[in-house]
């Protein structure tokens, strides 16, 4: 079984997979330009790879990747992209409740060794869903309506959820001074 790091060097760098959004590009741009990141931003962190599973047509990473790429701006850390759908022994080693479920974030150390997830989307906006998920399932609610919720929530909230989760996670990765075996 391969490693993650050998699925991140052949993972499409940021600028790259940014070509393949189309349409998305204009809503990954407002999100990152709204994104708020200044009061999360660490005095140093140590050098990281963050390996991003996700497909253009998601709108969860169409708000969570343009966070991720202004929090990550010219610190010791670089953003790849895996397509989902062309990686599925990358995903079967990432998944959510047993699904496919995208975005997910892999941090690795800068030697490659898995530090933590993150993903499929905020805590906050997870509760949106799971809040409506009884009524999705009766049929009083379409899951399209919930997942307009959600879009809400991200521009509303600009990046704050996904930060505060993300910088909770960097922090206890930080201090335990030990990384996770690879995956």
């Amino acid at each position: 079984m391969k490693n993650l790091s050998d699925y991140f060097e052949k993972a499409l760098p940021l600028k790259t997979y940014l070509s393949y959004l189309g349409d998305q590009r204009a809503l990954h741009e407002l999100h990152y330009r709204r994104a708020q990141v200044d009061e999360f931003l660490p005095v140093s962190l140590p050098e990281l790879k963050i390996q991003v599973i996700t497909e253009p047509w998601c709108g969860d990473s169409t708000a969570i990747l343009p966070v991720l790429q202004k929090f990550f701006e010219n610190k010791p850390a670089e953003i790849r992209i895996a397509l989902r759908d062309e990686q599925p022994d990358l995903m079967d080693l990432l998944l959510t409740n047993g699904a496919r479920a995208i975005p997910i974030v892999a941090v690795l150390d800068k030697e490659g060794r898995y530090l933590f997830r993150f993903g499929l989307r905020p805590e906050a906006a997870r509760q949106i869903f799971e809040n409506y998920r009884p009524l999705i399932n009766e049929g009083k609610i379409e899951k399209v309506e919930v997942l307009k919720k959600i879009r809400q929530f991200y521009a509303k909230d600009r990046g704050r959820a996904i930060l505060t989760e993300l910088v909770e996670k960097l922090t206890a990765a930080d201090h335990k001074n030990e990384t996770i075996e690879d995956v």
